[in-house]
């Protein structure tokens, strides 16, 4: 069976870890277009530091194929693609309450055995109490950071049965599960 896990990583996650209790100023990213989405990445700025999440593709194992895959990765490099992009700043001044990592288990089975187990980070929810703003990768390919704000959002994002439900050949299956780490 093949293990694959492109969570983020906990010196990931201590990036994140740091928003909670402080205020996150604004984040910055693609302009809106058609969709709510920044391509290849969003900047978190608060009173004391500035980090990146971001979406880049790199050759991956995607199920018996190799395929250029998005990989999430968090980190305060500023990379130069950065200088030709134009970000838009979006005010956020608000305390951050909680985080929660969407965390998903896709699974695959080939005649009942089951083949691979794959970890991903689906997305990111930040709380702000009476509010909430979300990222979330929803295509494995696609560098796109989908963005939302409101309440609720886990419910907005993209069904675990897309997964499940994807033209897979003769004799596969595929179970998918998501939970919600809290940080």
């Amino acid at each position: 069976m093949k293990r694959i896990d492109i969570r983020l990583k906990e010196d990931e996650i201590q990036f994140l870890r740091s928003l909670i209790g402080n205020e996150l100023k604004a984040i910055h990213h693609d302009e809106f277009n058609f969709v709510n989405s920044s391509s290849q990445v969003v900047g978190f700025e608060t009173a004391t530091t500035s980090f990146y999440l971001y979406s880049f593709t790199e050759p991956q194992d995607y199920y018996g194929t190799t395929e250029d895959v998005a990989i999430w990765s968090i980190e305060d490099t500023r990379y130069p693609l950065l200088n030709s992009k134009i970000l838009v700043n979006t005010p956020i001044n608000q305390r951050v309450c909680s985080i929660q990592l969407i965390q998903e288990n896709q699974r695959l089975f080939k005649n009942g055995i089951q083949i691979y187990d794959v970890w991903v980070t689906r997305g990111i929810i930040i709380d702000f109490g009476d509010r909430q703003i979300s990222f979330e990768k929803a295509v494995w390919f696609s560098e796109e950071i989908y963005i939302q704000k409101g309440y609720g959002l886990i419910e907005k994002f993209a069904s675990t049965n897309n997964f499940v439900e994807s033209d897979w050949d003769a004799g596969i299956t595929a179970e998918c599960s998501r939970s919600i780490d809290t940080i």
